[in-house]
């Protein structure tokens, strides 16, 4: 975990019971008199608390910093915003919404460096070839495959989203070689949905993955690969959902392939809506 301003006691004080004996009694000292330490080298703080420096070390590195510099930064940074009085009325201004801002900022730079046009013009066109397209996640994958399947099933894709691991399985071996499999995993090592994939590959099935490790078994079962930003690679990655970046691909691919076949994709979206409404009036 990492921790930002006004959240980085709270965050020591939730993580007390994985730190040594010795650990802990810093981390209280810290917590009683966090604006001192904020003004002393780690030697100090080393030599009040009868510990060596390689111990106030790897208790930063515990609480997921580099080492002591960069956590006495964000001890000050705390003390300023604890003692600051919020009157602004900007959200950009307030420190950790600056923070929160420049992450949502650099997902989407990353992702659009990451990405080419080629890229999402090939995924449009499997999209457009194949009969029944079958996404597979699970936990907030699963989230975002229901997301998928909802947003393209509007505009004409024959969308199956399973995240359900048994379901998966067993989706898979019915797929053919007209079946385009997305497997939807941020670490690239689900086990369930590899497990899937690897079905649906032996079935003749193209297989598109979208994933943040290019060295990840799911990126080397895929016929083409999309790669995300992970949160991992984030300060303050807590508060970033983790299917922001994969719902970014999705609108992505969703503008391409409506602006291929704008006519058509929008008269099914406007169908698709209207039964909706149709039968939410029903209701």
């Amino acid at each position: 975990m990492e921790y930002l301003g006004e959240n980085l006691i709270h965050g020591i004080e939730s993580s007390i019971e994985k730190f040594t004996n010795s650990e802990a009694d810093l981390a209280k000292y810290i917590i009683s008199n966090s604006e001192e330490v904020s003004q002393l080298t780690i030697s100090q703080i080393a030599k009040k608390n009868h510990v060596s420096p390689a111990t106030i070390t790897r208790f930063c590195q515990k609480i997921s910093f580099s080492g002591f510099n960069e956590f006495r930064h964000e001890l000050k940074r705390y003390i300023d915003l604890r003692n600051k009085p919020t009157v602004t009325s900007d959200i950009k201004e307030i420190d950790y919404f600056s923070k929160l801002y420049q992450n949502h900022l650099e997902i989407i730079e990353t992702t659009f460096r990451k990405i080419t046009y080629p890229d999402i013009q090939q995924v449009v066109a499997l999209l457009n070839k194949a009969k029944k397209v079958h996404v597979y996640g699970i936990g907030n994958s699963g989230i975002a495959a229901q997301e998928f399947k909802w947003k393209f099933f509007r505009v004409g894709i024959y969308v199956e989203s399973i995240t359900d691991p048994h379901q998966a399985v067993m989706d898979a071996a019915l797929t053919t070689e007209d079946s385009l499999v997305i497997g939807i995993s941020i670490s690239g090592k689900t086990k369930e949905v590899i497990d899937a994939v690897k079905i649906a590959k032996q079935q003749g099935a193209t297989i598109l993955a979208i994933t943040s490790e290019k060295a990840s078994e799911l990126y080397q079962l895929a016929d083409l690969s999309l790669l995300v930003m992970s949160r991992n690679n984030m300060h303050m990655a807590q508060n970033i959902s983790p299917t922001l970046p994969l719902f970014l691909i999705f609108d992505l691919i969703y503008t391409e392939l409506v602006a291929k076949d704008y006519i058509n994709r929008t008269q099914i979206r406007k169908k698709t809506l209207k039964a909706l409404n149709e039968f939410s009036s029903e209701g």
